[in-house]
């Protein structure tokens, strides 16, 4: 994935407001769930300072256990 859809990506995200993985479950609803989670973690490799997160505010998805990153305000 190009710099520039990873960017683009990041910016829809702050935009809604609503945290990384329910953003890519949204925008991506046919991929895999380990294809999503890669995007996640490309995203965050270049944004990591820009999100938040609480360790103890996960979501559930198949055999996964994902931490939900928001965007900072």
């Amino acid at each position: 994935m190009d710099l520039a859809k990873i960017n683009a990506l990041h910016q829809k995200c702050k935009e809604r407001g609503c945290d990384l993985y329910s953003f890519l479950e949204e925008e991506f609803p046919d991929i895999a769930i380990e294809d999503r989670l890669k995007i996640m973690a490309t995203i965050l490799n270049d944004y990591l300072e820009e999100y938040t997160y609480n360790q103890t505010d996960k979501i559930k998805r198949e055999d996964y256990s994902i931490t939900k990153f928001f965007p900072k305000r």
